[in-house]
């Protein structure tokens, strides 16, 4: 089984970044704090679901691109896998 290649390219910071905001304006913004902001930054495996829809929400861009890169949506990769391994 070949691994599902993710391509970070809209990470969190990098789009609080393209849109221009501070830490301090983002967290506000998403409703967290610059601290837990900061965070989620370095790691995003510990945000809430609900959380995730408010950022989607403040930087215009859908979830999948945001966590797993947008040349192809998580989901059309791992079809994409299952297919090669089971045809």
């Amino acid at each position: 089984m070949s691994d599902i290649p993710i391509i970070f390219i809209n990470t969190l910071r990098s789009l609080r970044v393209k849109f221009g905001y501070t830490q301090e304006e983002a967290a506000q913004l998403i409703g967290v704090s610059v601290p837990t902001l900061r965070s989620w930054e370095q790691n995003s495996n510990t945000i809430p679901y609900m959380v995730i829809k408010k950022i989607e929400s403040v930087y215009r861009t859908p979830q999948d691109y945001i966590f797993f890169g947008n040349e192809v949506s998580f989901s059309e990769q791992l079809k994409n896998n299952h297919e090669e391994v089971f045809g």
